[in-house]
């Protein structure tokens, strides 16, 4: 029997005006004249990066050896991927578009290739904070906006490393340095009215989590904490700047909210002190940039042996939230993926679909073969990057 061979890898960036880069798309292509669909972490660089190092390499393998596929990726490129995360990012997005094509060539959905399901629906949370929201009304406004327009049931806010930022951007008042990892107790007092106007404003059984974007420094962290834990937070998100360091360890020793952090961590190996030293409580892992499906199904089993939960967090578009649903669904301990994008209409349209995608804040499994999605080109050609062809057909 002729084994499949991988034939192309095709890279197709959205452009929507973002100072950082491109929503990146990739497709690969088999010898059975069937392809499979990815998107690899956002960013500049990837066109480069996969046809320089990644597609030479791929070309003529078996597209269903994905776990030797990615491993010999790493091992091959390890002098540069572990100094670049858009290497371990563009293999990601391979490694995604790799399980699409085997869902198809196999007429499975890529969650049965990973082992099963736990569930037969995903629960995200929304991204947000209003501006004003230290004023009650404006808070409660937002509040029925949210709650009406997908059921969703969890937000995440705050964003303390902006918040002195959005109020102060001249830095006029004392402590407030922009690389100081300082909060001041005036940040510390208005972090508290916005928390306590959201949870006023979305209910003791609404889930908010408070995001910190590795900003702070320990004894800022705890304070922060302190003064979060009496609006019952589900948990302060990446206080601490990102390597490990035993702080972590004395944080969620010391923190009454739970700590939660990953999304800038690279494969299984750079989760594992963080995991085996208990430096968090919540695995948050970013998919299109952690090493793909399978890498990821990796670190939350390790964090299941300690008994900690897995979160997805999730700035990818469409493409890459399906593929992130089709892993939480087959890890046990999961609890939630983070819904990013609300400022794009275009977000869900990005794929045909005839219901929303999103409701009662989750996303229920695709039932088709691979990721069980296929693009609308209506709305991805408008999209495309200048000179970039589409190639969804």
């Amino acid at each position: 029997m002729t084994q499949p061979k991988i034939i192309d890898i095709r890279l197709m960036r959205l452009d929507y005006n973002n100072s950082i880069g491109y929503w990146n798309l990739i497709r690969v292509d088999s010898s059975e004249g069937v392809w499979g669909l990815g998107e690899a972490y956002w960013g500049p660089g990837l066109h480069d990066v996969i046809n320089e190092f990644l597609k030479p390499e791929l070309v003529g393998k078996n597209p269903m050896d994905i776990d030797y596929i990615c491993t010999y990726l790493r091992e091959r490129l390890a002098g540069i991927h572990t100094a670049n995360g858009l290497i371990m990012a563009a293999i990601s997005g391979i490694e995604i578009a790799l399980w699409d094509l085997a869902g198809k060539l196999s007429g499975l959905p890529v969650y049965r290739l990973l082992g099963g399901t736990f569930r037969d629906r995903v629960r995200l949370y929304r991204t947000g904070t209003p501006d004003g929201a230290d004023d009650p009304a404006v808070c409660r406004d937002y509040a029925a906006q949210i709650k009406d327009e997908q059921g969703w049931t969890a937000i995440k806010t705050i964003d303390v490393d902006s918040l002195w930022q959005r109020y102060d951007p001249e830095s006029s008042q004392p402590g407030h340095e922009s690389l100081s990892r300082s909060l001041t107790e005036a940040d510390l007092r208005l972090s508290e009215r916005i928390m306590q106007n959201m949870r006023t404003a979305f209910g003791d059984d609404f889930d908010i989590i408070v995001h910190c974007h590795w900003m702070l420094d320990l004894r800022d962290a705890q304070r922060l904490s302190e003064r979060m834990a009496p609006f019952h937070p589900t948990w302060l998100e990446d206080p601490l700047p990102v390597p490990f360091s035993p702080a972590w360890v004395r944080l969620t020793e010391t923190s009454k909210v739970p700590i939660a952090m990953g999304e800038n961590l690279y494969g299984r190996h750079e989760f594992r002190p963080f995991i085996e030293e208990h430096g968090t409580d919540i695995v948050h892992i970013d998919v299109p940039k952690s090493g793909g499906l399978l890498e990821t199904k990796r670190i939350a089993d390790l964090a299941e042996l300690h008994y900690m939960k897995t979160a997805f967090h999730n700035p990818a578009r469409i493409v890459g939230t399906i593929a992130s649903v089709h892993a939480a669904a087959s890890i046990r301990n999961f609890a939630m993926i983070e819904r990013a994008g609300e400022d794009y209409p275009w977000w869900e349209d990005v794929i045909l679909h005839d219901e929303p995608i999103i409701q009662a804040g989750h996303i229920h499994l695709p039932q088709g073969p691979g990721l069980g999605i296929e693009l609308n080109p209506d709305v991805v050609i408008p999209l495309l990057k200048a000179g970039d062809v589409y190639w969804g057909d």
